[in-house]
């Protein structure tokens, strides 16, 4: 993980395909996908021998000494010094890939342009309004922080609305959970813009994946674990809002595995 973090701080490291590793298999914690794309960077589908044996399917016998390592949280601990930390410990889990189901992919349900849109700004922590006298040019959508207000500008077809509601309410979200938004703060609704377009689907093409990529340049280990807990909580609570939603629309098509 350090070494993963160092690369971010010198601009070596490509955030924008661990993002669209976290945007196939987010059901993980944002370092443990690092993990698992730093071991399998085409992973799509990972579980532990349990899980893959209840599927009825095996580990390959040329896999079984390769597994992915991740981290989970045990216990906590007093230190000498009467501060508090947090055991881990180990866990192997492995890709389909590595398994006798290889090439089988996982059942995803599909959803149109507008019933993804409205899941994303189904409950929003602010009012999304449509302004007809949009005046910022070049942008489709603008959160106010003093109206405490996303306005929207019309005519603009469902992804382009997607992206960009996506983009200022990942500023709004990041505000609520960290009590303020400052410009700085840019890049991590970028990011959590990104991840929810993977995730569902909605093109990324117009995505500057150069500028994803500086995301961490010329910070510490310390920082980007901070950065990242920030972004993990934000695309957590929009996630989590918008799998209700499809949930309760559907009617059951969206299964657990596919929430965050």
């Amino acid at each position: 993980m350090d070494r993963i973090f160092a690369d971010f701080s010198e601009g070596k490291g490509n955030l924008c395909e661990y993002l669209d590793t976290y945007g196939r298999i987010d059901r993980y914690s944002f370092r443990n996908v690092l993990l698992i794309h730093k071991k399998c960077p085409h992973a799509t589908w990972p579980g532990n021998y349990g899980y893959w044996k209840s599927k009825g399917v095996d580990i390959l016998r040329t896999e079984r000494r390769n597994p992915i390592i991740i981290l989970e949280p045990g216990g906590t601990y007093q230190r000498q010094d009467g501060s508090i930390g947090q055991n881990y410990y180990a866990k192997e889990i492995f890709d389909i890939s590595q398994t006798t189901a290889r090439g089988e992919t996982r059942n995803r349900p599909n959803f149109d342009d507008r019933s993804l849109l409205k899941a994303l700004i189904s409950k929003s922590p602010v009012p999304i309004e449509v302004a007809e006298n949009f005046q910022k040019e070049g942008k489709g959508a603008i959160y106010d922080q003093e109206q405490k207000k996303i306005f929207v500008r019309q005519g603009m077809e469902a992804q382009d609305i997607f992206r960009c509601v996506s983009f200022e309410l990942a500023k709004a979200e990041l505000e609520r959970l960290d009590g303020e938004y400052t410009p700085e703060d840019v890049h991590k609704a970028y990011c959590i813009s990104y991840l929810l377009c993977r995730k569902y689907g909605i093109d990324t093409q117009g995505y500057d994946k150069d500028s994803l990529n500086q995301t961490f340049v010329g910070k510490n280990s310390k920082e980007i674990g901070m950065e990242l807990n920030s972004l993990e909580n934000a695309i957590g609570a929009i996630n989590h809002r918008m799998s209700r939603t499809l949930r309760e629309s559907f009617k059951g098509a969206v299964s657990k595995d596919y929430e965050r």
